[in-house]
């Protein structure tokens, strides 16, 4: 399961507060998140997105680790600094399923498409047509591709992660208007890892 934290910070605050610091907060040795992991913490770049412009996400094991998740960091305080949790605003949150892994994301330009899903839409479907478009766009790499579990997040209520070199490789994915269509993207950003974005 993959969990996401849409926030927002306050800009008189560092963003780079906002980033979870595992290898010092002593995860490695605790029982709780030992199988609960930070995957990237990405930002909005250019203002291209929608609002909030951070995501932060997470590999969750199972529904239970949730409880024990809340438990752990309200005991412990240990997610992030004094500093970071003022820096920042939790505006909605979402559990997905990954439809479809691919590379871990990395350096360069996230894209990222959200497109609408809900109980009606089969994520065998989902899967296989992007698998379809995973090559289509040169310099493109899909990393991954996730559904909503039920309506348990924010809509449109799906959403797949790209990542290109450069701003120009993405001019190909933008106008592919038959794909937009067929999977029913209705709205896209352009992202990068936490300290490379320029909102």
């Amino acid at each position: 399961m993959i969990y996401i934290e849409y926030m927002e910070h306050d800009r008189s605050i560092p963003a780079e507060l906002i980033k979870p610091h595992k290898e010092k907060s002593g995860w490695a040795d605790d029982d709780v998140l030992s199988e609960n992991q930070p995957l990237a913490v990405l930002g909005r770049t250019l203002r291209l997105g929608p609002h909030p412009p951070f995501l932060a996400i997470w590999q969750c094991k199972t529904f239970e680790s949730l409880q024990e998740w809340e438990s752990y960091f309200k005991a412990r305080r240990t997610l992030h600094s004094a500093a970071s949790q003022n820096a920042i605003r939790l505006c909605q949150a979402g559990c997905y399923s990954e439809v479809f892994s691919g590379p871990p994301i990395d350096g360069g330009i996230q894209y990222i498409e959200f497109f609408r899903h809900d109980v009606s839409h089969r994520e065998e479907v989902v899967a296989r047509h992007f698998s379809e478009r995973a090559g289509r766009y040169e310099n493109g790499v899909l990393n991954a591709v996730l559904c909503r579990m039920g309506p348990l997040g924010p809509d449109p209520g799906a959403l797949a992660i790209w990542t290109f070199p450069r701003h120009a490789d993405v001019e190909q994915i933008v106008f592919d208007r038959q794909w937009q269509q067929t999977l029913g993207i209705v709205r896209s950003g352009l992202y990068r890892k936490l300290n490379d974005e320029t909102d």
